[in-house]
């Protein structure tokens, strides 16, 4: 592990602050929120001596504490400090299916760091995350921690809106853009706009790889290029096989044949842009074989029983992976679904319908949130629709002695769950 790197050539002081004790480092000024999965004030006792001061949005008491309601707009104002004197180089994605794909493989592929939806990953750091955008103390710490200073993030509408990473882009790749998160943002247009935002942080000069079905903003300022079935980089050709598939791009510098590990023309069109990316960001072109995704289109065989994992955790993207997968199976599979406590109820009753659609039997566990009440009505609504409901455990019991295929989708964590229920470990993957 690398020392930790609070000056910059020995001069400049970074701001040192943290809001998980996953990237707390000794001294830091520690932001304890209380959000829907957990309450950071928990952490009190066990931090308050390491700490230089505990941030509290809500009352608590502890050494070194201190109870401001404009908490979240302190560490905000921490945030935009931060993105001033931290060296980091990052390249910002953003949209509604694809981010995480694209954010990972280029992130293996030109050996950067990685955050997103997956996690956080640099060097010999690994953990995931609690939300699709975590603020940027997670980037500085880690920085501090691995001298990692290039980075692939992915950039959620919601972290977007609430400013958790203001951090100057050398590039942005905006995948689609389809509704999403409407519970939040209540229209199309307000979803567009919150995505929008991520123009504010490109860099002059730097580019940026737009999908086919993303409106250009009116920003004369931008390199502006397009990607996927036609535009600037786009594909020419492409061969599926059972669980994999070749894919021949076409770039400015010749055409370019990527292999992937997974089928479908979506991923086809998500390596396009990181062909794209690599070529803008780092003056590097990337062929061959391109790397396994956690828990995307993971095709694998446990204990006899055949899998695929992915997390798919919007009503369109569970449609693509089920599309996929009926394709090769048919019918004759069980859908399981990581339903989070706080899912709107017309989201639970999309991700019901398109199950449905496709025939197959429908299984739901709960990832809960600290309102026991609307965990509860979010799982009644699966069991109302004759879904298999219960704790992943029980759940994959059950399956496990009626079903021969499983297809897990909104699980970020299906593995350590799989390793819960005894079943992950001891199986083969194909």
């Amino acid at each position: 592990m690398a020392a930790d790197r609070s000056f910059i050539d020995n001069k400049q002081p970074l701001v040192r602050f943290s809001s998980d004790n996953r990237w707390f480092i000794d001294g830091d000024i520690f932001f304890a929120f209380t959000g829907s999965h957990f309450d950071a004030r928990t952490l009190i006792p066990s931090l308050q001596d390491r700490a230089t001061l505990v941030i509290t949005e809500k009352e608590a008491k502890g050494k070194n504490v201190i109870f401001r309601p404009d908490a979240k707009m302190l560490y905000k104002e921490f945030i935009k400090a931060g993105s001033k004197v931290y060296p980091l180089h990052v390249l910002g994605v953003t949209g509604t299916k694809g981010k995480s794909t694209i954010a990972w493989w280029l992130s293996s592929l030109l050996s950067t760091g990685y955050m997103g939806t997956l996690g956080i990953k640099a060097k010999d750091e690994f953990f995931v995350l609690p939300t699709t955008t975590t603020g940027a103390d997670a980037l500085f710490n880690t920085y501090r921690k691995t001298g990692e200073d290039n980075w692939v993030v992915e950039l959620s509408s919601i972290g977007l809106v609430e400013e958790r990473l203001p951090l100057p882009l050398e590039g942005l790749i905006w995948t689609t853009l389809e509704p999403e998160h409407m519970d939040y943002h209540k229209t199309l247009y307000a979803y567009y706009l919150a995505k929008k935002k991520a123009f504010q942080y490109v860099k002059k000069g730097a580019f940026t790889l737009m999908g086919q079905n993303v409106p250009s903003p009116i920003l004369s300022s931008n390199n502006i290029l397009r990607y996927g079935r036609y535009g600037d980089f786009y594909i020419t050709y492409r061969t599926e096989s059972e669980w994999e598939q070749d894919v021949y791009i076409y770039t400015p510098q010749g055409e370019t044949h990527v292999h992937l590990p997974m089928p479908g023309e979506v991923f086809a069109q998500d390596a396009v842009a990181v062909v794209a990316a690599a070529m803008l960001w780092k003056g590097i072109k990337i062929e061959g074989l391109f790397p396994q995704i956690p828990v995307r289109m993971n095709h694998i065989v446990i204990n006899g029983i055949e899998m695929v994992i992915d997390f798919a955790h919007t009503p369109e993207s569970i449609d693509a992976c089920l599309s996929t997968v009926v394709q090769r199976w048919g019918k004759d599979f069980v859908v399981i679904h990581g339903a989070t406590g706080y899912e709107p109820e017309q989201k639970s009753y999309e991700i019901i319908e398109i199950i449905k659609k496709y025939g197959a039997v429908g299984a739901a566990s709960l990832i809960k949130s600290l309102d026991e009440d609307q965990s509860n009505k979010t799982m009644q609504r699966y069991k109302d629709a004759g879904f298999i409901t219960g704790p992943s455990t029980q759940v994959f019991k059950e399956c496990s002695d009626r079903f021969h295929r499983w297809v897990i989708v909104g699980m970020r964590d299906a593995y350590d769950r799989l390793k819960e229920a005894g079943l992950y470990g001891s199986g083969e993957s194909n």
